[in-house]
């Protein structure tokens, strides 16, 4: 249905802009996904933990692309603490940016793709969209729905592991969330309001996410958690309280990028 409804919204906007334009032209979108840098070494949370990350795997649903002006972050580790107390409390809240206009589609990869962080650069399947304007995105998370990703994320969206070091203590870790988890901070999985790095598409070319994995640990604290071992990591089961803050952070605008290039 989506790519029925994307499908008419092309010839719609074909149609409105004629043929000796280069607005609303079809273009083929490849797409790929990367880590940012800070992933091959240890980076050091807003909690003050220096976190060095041996696995990082995901299973995305989709990508949108938009010509609206990307969603405003709040940063300040405070607020981001009150997220997580609100979290904690009776109901789930996330500050989403509610004021956020996505504005026109512009392009969009539907199909449900998996990604190992920490192996480079991954190539996910090609999308489509219209020359225009590209400004801001959405991230959708998605359950996996095939393999690789069904056995290595065993139901997932999300998997990481490694080891979280403070003072002379350090933990060694393996956290993941569900479809369910971030759902419950975020509606149907999306992540609204991520920054496109600005461009004017006028051909087919690649979309590119870089993913911040910092971000996702901004409002875990491992104090208290067992300390494992490298070869039997402790793991975080749900609900408890830094699987939830992690969950919470797997749905940061701050934490995804995209960019587009030739």
């Amino acid at each position: 249905m989506r790519r029925l409804l994307f499908s008419f919204f092309v010839v719609c906007a074909l149609s409105a802009c004629g043929s000796d334009t280069t607005t609303g032209r079809p273009v083929m979108l490849r797409t790929e996904v990367a880590a940012d840098p800070e992933i091959r070494s240890a980076f050091l949370t807003a909690t003050g933990w220096s976190v060095t990350l041996t696995k990082a795997q995901i299973s995305l649903g989709a990508l949108y692309y938009f010509d609206g002006e990307p969603a405003f972050v709040m940063r300040d580790s405070r607020s981001l603490w009150q997220h997580l107390a609100h979290a904690l409390g009776p109901s789930i809240a996330y500050a989403h940016p509610g004021h956020y206009i996505a504005g026109m589609a512009m392009g969009q990869m539907t199909t449900p793709a998996f990604a190992d962080l920490l192996a480079g650069v991954s190539a996910l399947p090609e999308g489509n969209g219209i020359s225009g304007s590209y400004r801001s995105a959405r991230l959708v998370w998605g359950a996996p729905n095939a393999e690789p990703a069904i056995t290595q994320l065993g139901g997932k969206v999300a998997v990481v592991e490694g080891s979280a070091t403070k003072a002379e203590q350090t933990i060694y870790f393996k956290l993941s969330a569900s479809f369910e988890d971030v759902a419950r901070s975020v509606t149907m999985g999306h992540v609204d309001g991520c920054i496109f790095d600005e461009a004017e598409v006028d051909d087919d070319g690649s979309v590119r996410v870089t993913v911040k994995p910092h971000v996702w640990f901004d409002l875990v604290d491992f104090a208290g958690v067992a300390p494992g071992s490298a070869a039997a990591p402790t793991d975080i089961a749900a609900t408890e309280t830094q699987q939830i803050a992690f969950a919470l952070g797997l749905v940061q605008l701050s934490a995804y990028r995209f960019s587009y290039t030739l």
